[in-house]
């Protein structure tokens, strides 16, 4: 009978282990998961500058050929 009591508790303690082991790798992946949203979230607003810049700069083109259209 505590051969049979020892091996539950064996199996209760790694079966403990297993889930707190899982439990910390579930809160690692979800941290990184976390990091790496913020970072594509930071990057989608730094290429909306950028085409917003890009925009602004063609229409100073357009405005610069017109100009020079209109003089020559």
């Amino acid at each position: 009978m505590e051969l049979y009591d020892m091996m539950s508790l064996y199996e209760i303690l790694g079966l403990a282990g297993a889930l707190i082991g899982i439990y910390v790798k579930l809160q690692n992946d979800l941290t990184r998961v976390k990091n790496r949203v913020y970072v594509l979230e930071q990057s989608k607003d730094e290429v909306k500058d950028l085409i917003k810049q890009m925009m602004n700069d063609i229409h100073e083109i357009k405005l610069l050929l017109a100009r020079k259209q209109i003089d020559s």
